[in-house]
């Protein structure tokens, strides 16, 4: 497990991501047990996590719209993102490359958990999760601190030249056919109205580096479990 001192620092309770060594904490069934053997020595009850099956969109949801109950994959909503104003409540996100994005207004005492895949990103689901927290939450740009956790980096993320067309065309960084996911957020992050010294950028390549499970590497079906908690 990797912590995230940035996040606790400004006041979230809980803010991590699990590693090889936790083992696969998709929210397929038989790794329910992992995921809670995971959480439970932290207080975390794995049944009160909201999760999501993850499309690749930048459909955001409100956690009081759903319930958070561990169970089969269907029980989960279709969405890439979640904002809670709850207290205790604690968000998790499934990733394996895709970068997670969480974003977190101290001031307000807001919390939002995004999936920021190369779909994701070009439908701007950062941008979209801050204008929704700005516009529904009484949030600041001012205040707003994002996190962009570990994912494939701009070393290993290769696409078709199709996929780099589209890269191309929505202005996000890229080194030929190398997607920079981590970059393409931050910027979108910082063109929604968020200051640059309160965003971080994890600088660790899930693909090339060993401490993740990634797609790209050939674990189809592991995931890296990304939960904080307000």
């Amino acid at each position: 497990m990797i912590r995230f001192p940035f996040l606790e620092e400004a006041g979230l309770s809980a803010a991590f991501i699990s590693d090889k060594s936790d083992g696969d904490c998709s929210i397929r069934p038989e790794a329910e047990g992992t995921a809670r053997r995971l959480l439970d020595p932290l207080g975390i009850d794995i049944d009160l996590v909201y999760r999501l099956r993850q499309v690749h969109g930048n459909h955001i949801l409100d956690t009081k719209r759903f319930p958070a109950l561990m169970g089969r994959e269907k029980d989960y909503p279709e969405a890439d993102g979640m904002i809670t104003t709850e207290p205790g409540t604690a968000l998790g996100i499934s990733v394996a490359d895709c970068a997670p994005v969480i974003l977190f207004d101290p001031e307000a005492q807001v919390l939002a958990a995004l999936h920021a895949g190369r779909e994701g990103t070009l439908c701007n689901i950062a941008g979209k999760a801050v204008n929704l927290l700005v516009r529904d939450y009484a949030c600041s740009v001012a205040s707003i601190k994002a996190l962009i956790g570990p994912c494939a980096g701009v070393c290993c993320y290769e696409v078709s030249e199709s996929c780099a067309a589209q890269w191309q065309d929505q202005g996000l960084p890229r080194q030929g056919r190398y997607l920079d996911l981590g970059q393409a957020n931050q910027s979108q992050l910082e063109t929604a109205g968020l200051i640059r010294h309160n965003i971080v950028v994890v600088p660790h390549c899930t693909v090339c580096g060993d401490l993740f499970f990634s797609y790209r590497s050939g674990e189809i079906s592991n995931r890296n479990l990304v939960v904080v908690m307000l």
